[in-house]
Order: structure tokens, then sequence, then C-alpha cells
């Protein structure tokens, strides 16, 4: 066998390994992931790996079942693992071997309550926040506020931050029908800085400008998913979270 003959294999080798393992890290998740911790990191780690992040919207529930179904390395809300499996399992969702799933948390967030800035409401208790949010309360001046009727800000796309509150301050109530529907959360703060009568759950760093906060921020984990043993690419991002990635992340 000539040398030519043997170098040419080596390389068409080389080549198939290559292309077998994969240039992104597919994960499925919202929002609140993709500003707090994916678009942070996006770059460096792409320019130290060569990976790119490739990210596929979804709500929790349906995040979770593609990587159930296999289409995805990862899935992330702002939801503990247990608490997902819970969402799932009451949305018909199928989870075959919960106990092979792990959870990595690189980022806590915040989903904070607010209304427009000129509400003459400055404080909100978990009592009037149900109430208000399931219908029970439907004008400001039944909170102190101005004879203005409530407007409730409610993504139509679910989101980590949203099973949370309607866990928490809800009790699982049914949201009022009368609500101000936005796409996702990234749309809330514009609306209710916009609208004088609203309120809803926003997650950011900061206060968004034109709004206030009315009510104690609710605090919750970010929790990236996988299941069973991870795949290079997405170790790779596990092991870039856990070091250098953590100085992106805010």
């Amino acid at each position: 066998m000539s040398r030519i003959f043997i170098s040419i294999t080596i390389l068409l080798t080389l080549s198939a390994a290559s292309a077998a393992r994969a240039d992104e890290v597919r994960i499925a998740t919202g929002h609140t992931f993709i500003k707090k911790v994916f678009d942070p990191i996006r770059c460096a780690f792409r320019d130290k790996t060569g990976i790119d992040i490739k990210i596929i919207y979804d709500d929790p529930v349906p995040a979770l079942a593609e990587l159930e179904n296999g289409n995805v390395d990862a899935a992330g809300a702002s939801l503990t693992l247990e608490d997902w499996l819970v969402q799932a399992k009451s949305a018909g969702v199928a989870v075959k071997e919960a106990g092979a799933y792990v959870a990595y948390i690189p980022a806590t967030e915040k989903a904070m309550i607010v209304v427009n800035a000129a509400n003459r409401v400055t404080s909100l208790s978990k009592e009037q926040l149900k109430d208000i949010f399931t219908g029970r309360i439907a004008n400001w001046k039944e909170v102190g506020g101005d004879d203005t009727p409530i407007l409730v800000v409610w993504p139509s796309l679910s989101s980590g931050a949203l099973i949370v509150f309607r866990s928490k301050i809800m009790d699982n109530a049914p949201t009022t029908h009368a609500v101000y529907d936005v796409e996702s959360m990234a749309d809330t703060p514009d609306a209710v800085a916009a609208t004088p009568e609203a309120i809803g759950i926003v997650t950011a760093i900061k206060v968004p400008q034109g709004t206030k906060e009315v009510a104690p921020a609710i605090e919750r984990p970010l929790s990236l998913v996988y299941k069973g043993v991870p795949s290079p690419d997405l170790q790779e991002l596990l092991d870039f979270l856990k070091t250098e990635g953590k100085k992106y992340i805010k």
C-alpha cells in the first residue's frame, strides 16, 4: 500500500470523524434564558470552541418535550426541574425515565410585578395580586388607585416566570379573560409602560423604564436540563458556563 493511499485514507477518516460531530448545540428555551444566559455568552463561547448555540424558541413544556423526543441537546426554563416535570405531566407530556434528567443552574432570575409609572398604587399584597390576575378585582379604585379598569398584561406564550407566578401568587387559579394579550414576556415591559391601566410580570435586571414595582420580586432558578450523558458539544457548553462563562452572566 503506497504512502499516498495511506495518507488519503487517514484524511478521509479524520474528515468523517469531524463531520460526525455537530458544530452547534441545540437548546429549546424561552425569552428569559436567552437574554440572561445565551445572548451574553454566545460570541465568547463560539470564539473559544467553534460551536454555535442554536435556540429553538419554546414554552417550558414543549421545550421539555423536544428534549424527551431527542430533538435538542438541552432545554432551559426558569423553573426547578421538579416543578417542570409536574407541569409536563399536567399537560399530558409523557416523560420516560425522569430520573435520567439532570439540571444545571447557571443563574437565578427575578420576576417583578410592575404597573405603569403614573399609577397611584405603590404596593399590592399577595391576596390583591391574586384577585387582580384572576379578575375578582377589576378596577384600580378597589386597591387605592384611580377609578379606571385594570388591564392585566399576560403573554400568550407561557414561561417559567408565569408558571411560578401562577403557582405562588394565584394558587394555580385561572387567569382573568380580560387581558392585554402580548406574544411573549419580552413584550410586557413596553405594554405596561405605554398603558396607564396596565399591570404585568417582567424579567429584567432592573425595573423597566416607564414602570414601577408594586410587590416583592419572585426569585427562581434558571434550569438547563439534559438527559443522560451530555453530548461532547453540550459538555463543552456546560464546562464553559461553569468557568469563564460566569463573567458574562449578570
